[in-house]
């Protein structure tokens, strides 16, 4: 069984392959430590029986990698494993078709149960995540401009899209929800990026949350 785990920390990756190699007499675990490393390893090697992933990334994020894993359509189980349970975040993801969200707090054992839940076809998510996600599925209506949002430059529009971004819906998901074309949302994502000074989606939300100009919730 080959297993490629995505991570910035090697610790990390140490205590989840110890996990992992419960998971079958032979296991090979390869690991990347960033999106375009991760991409090389995949160049070289594509018979991989299943992938962890590592959302929030230095540099490209998590979501770069999904973009781009779905673009090339390799068949291989993605898993998100996250210390940040961000109902936005497990939302989008599952969007892009990854099989599961395992929070690193679990368990070890609990873990091990929610890989074998993948690598037989199904999906996993925690309990509290499902009962959470299935209450709130309703995108932000708010059209208000707040003066925090005002004052850093941002146009009413792209605060409309900032808040999807927030709810963790994906740039063809916001263009359906705001009716423009997808280009036109990408435009306005670009922007805020700029304004916020950030890289990728996660940075935008919580430097949005920190200079608050989202709600906490």
């Amino acid at each position: 069984m080959n297993i490629l785990v995505i991570d910035d920390h090697p610790l990390f990756i140490d205590g989840v392959s110890q996990v992992l190699r419960q998971l079958d007499e032979q296991v090979s675990i390869s690991k990347a430590l960033a999106i375009d490393e991760a991409m090389l390893v995949l160049d070289k090697q594509d018979d991989f029986d299943l992938i962890l992933l590592d959302l929030g990334l230095p540099g490209k994020d998590g979501f770069s990698f999904l973009q781009r894993f779905s673009a090339q359509e390799y068949c291989i189980p993605v898993v998100v494993v996250s210390a940040e349970e961000n109902l936005s975040f497990i939302r989008q993801a599952l969007e892009q078709n990854v099989l599961g969200f395992v929070p690193k707090s679990l368990s070890a054992a609990s873990m091990l149960d929610a890989f074998r839940t993948v690598l037989t076809g199904n999906v996993y998510l925690p309990e509290n995540i499902l009962n959470m996600l299935n209450r709130k599925t309703t995108a932000p209506t708010s059209t208000t401009l707040p003066p925090h949002a005002k004052h850093a430059g941002i146009s009413a529009k792209q605060y409309a899209v900032l808040q999807l971004i927030v709810a963790g819906y994906s740039n063809q998901t916001i263009a359906q929800q705001l009716h423009r074309t997808e280009n036109t949302v990408k435009s306005h994502v670009a922007a805020l990026f700029q304004i916020l000074g950030v890289t990728n989606r996660i940075e935008c939300v919580n430097v949005a949350r920190t200079r608050g100009l989202i709600n906490q919730a």
